[in-house]
């Protein structure tokens, strides 16, 4: 703006109005206005506040509020943003210093609104430096309390505080708030993962073992694991240990053929190939060719030969055969994966749980059809609210009694297990994302 040079602040500002007019997905919106010429760190910057600030945009305007006579929500934009990325700077990071926080926030405005704008953004973020601000009383109010204080919607809150009660709500909301250690799925067909982490040591990169999966690894340095031999290579992927487990889960042996719908981006299906090896087979469908393109390139970067990607809608997908094993990875909420998707508690609703949970149970009939008899399929969320898991899994059970559940055979899904069948990924519980998984069988018909 106004040939000012950017700055990771004025990024991040930029992002915020750009959010606060669109609601688009802050990474992409980043990745819009990111120049070329900007450095690693002052990227990392612009992403931490961005997306740390869209985080705890309930918090945040909250405490402004406290300051502000007229409805925060009724600044102009810019101001707005400036507020927002001052506040988060001031009450939820810690390796900035408060002056800094704010001189460089009201710099902002300084440089392309009024003197009156910034006199008004330095002194709100002044007075929250000086003065304590009161929350919702957490006995008397406990859903403003914690929807406040851990900036989430109240319909969230409520559903559950009454699935849960209070120690481990606010377990989940405080989980949801931490960024989670990236996870990497090794090419174990190839690659020990011992090997792997030796390999990154060599550039430099520490990573540890997954605390599950033997074939996952973990590590913060996620850019510079993408630059590493091993990464390019295609010795790993990038994929949370939850989507691991809807593939453990399945344990399709080696030699076979497995059908992995809804499969974009892909992870699961690379994941499916590394076990079935390259003599078994992955028939990897979706209908959005955007997303398969992912697929596409990490097929073409690992040198998988043994996936075969099928563009079409699951509802119009007519084999000429049955399959012995399906992955069915359902379109969901994805309430699972809040604490690695800043904005997704803002754009989700209730009513988007009811309205996905019907096209699940459509999708899992659909499903069902293309097994064989005595084949398994595992029905696959990345959510965390039960119409879109056991609601599911235990209509369709009524309505097919040629079906049934069954425990996984494997070692690693253990400590998941949630009833027979049926199991479940949290983030308070196991540092992952969180997740639905249910694994069926089809009985021989007589």
């Amino acid at each position: 703006m106004n040939g000012i040079p950017l700055s990771s602040r004025r990024l991040a500002w930029q992002a915020l109005i750009f959010y606060e007019r669109s609601r688009q997905d802050p990474g992409a919106i980043l990745r819009k206005l990111m120049p070329a010429e900007i450095s690693k760190s002052e990227l990392d910057l612009a992403w931490e506040l961005t997306n740390g600030t869209i985080r705890y945009l309930k918090k945040i305007d909250y405490i402004a509020q406290s300051f502000v006579k007229a409805p925060v929500h009724k600044q102009k934009k810019e101001i707005l943003a400036a507020l927002r990325i001052g506040l988060y700077q001031l009450t939820e990071t810690s390796g900035i210093p408060d002056f800094a926080a704010v001189s460089e926030t009201v710099a902002l405005i300084k440089d392309s609104l009024t003197p009156k704008d910034a006199g008004f953004v330095n002194a709100v973020l002044r007075n929250y430096s000086r003065e304590s601000v009161k929350y919702p009383d957490k006995n008397e109010d406990p859903v403003s309390y914690l929807s406040v204080f851990y900036s989430y919607p109240e319909w969230l809150v409520k559903r559950w505080l009454k699935r849960f009660g209070m120690e481990e709500t606010e377990l989940i909301l405080r989980a949801g708030n931490v960024r989670p250690t990236p996870a990497f799925k090794v090419m174990t067909g190839r690659v020990t993962p011992d090997a792997v982490l030796q390999k990154l040591r060599t550039e430099g990169i520490e990573a540890e073992k997954s605390k599950f999966l033997p074939d996952y690894i973990r590590c913060r340095e996620i850019a510079s694991i993408l630059k590493s031999n091993a990464f390019k290579s295609g010795l790993l992927n990038v994929q949370d240990e939850s989507q691991g487990l809807a593939v453990n889960l399945l344990n399709v042996p080696q030699g076979e053929t497995v059908l992995d719908l809804c499969s974009a981006p892909g992870g699961k299906s690379i994941a499916l190939a590394d076990s079935v090896g390259p003599t078994g087979k992955v028939l990897s469908l979706d209908n959005s060719s955007n997303r398969l393109n992912e697929l596409k390139e990490n097929i073409k970067r690992i040198g998988f030969e043994n996936i075969e990607i099928i563009e079409k809608d699951l509802f119009e997908f007519a084999p000429a055969g049955k399959f012995g094993y399906i992955l069915l990875d359902v379109p969901c909420s994805g309430l699972g994966t809040i604490a690695s998707r800043a904005d997704l508690r803002w754009a989700k609703s209730e009513n988007d749980i009811r309205k996905l949970s019907e096209l699940q149970k459509r999708m899992l009939r659909k499903a069902s059809t293309l097994l064989d008899d005595n084949g398994v399929l595992v029905y696959s969320t990345c959510t965390t609210e039960p119409e879109e898991i056991e609601q599911v899994v235990f209509d369709f059970l009524k309505a097919n009694p040629g079906f049934e559940l069954e425990d996984g055979n494997t070692l690693p899904i253990v400590p998941f297990k949630y009833e027979v069948g049926i199991y479940r990924s949290w983030m308070h519980k196991h540092g992952t994302a969180g997740g639905g998984f249910a694994r069926l069988t089809k009985k021989h018909a007589k």
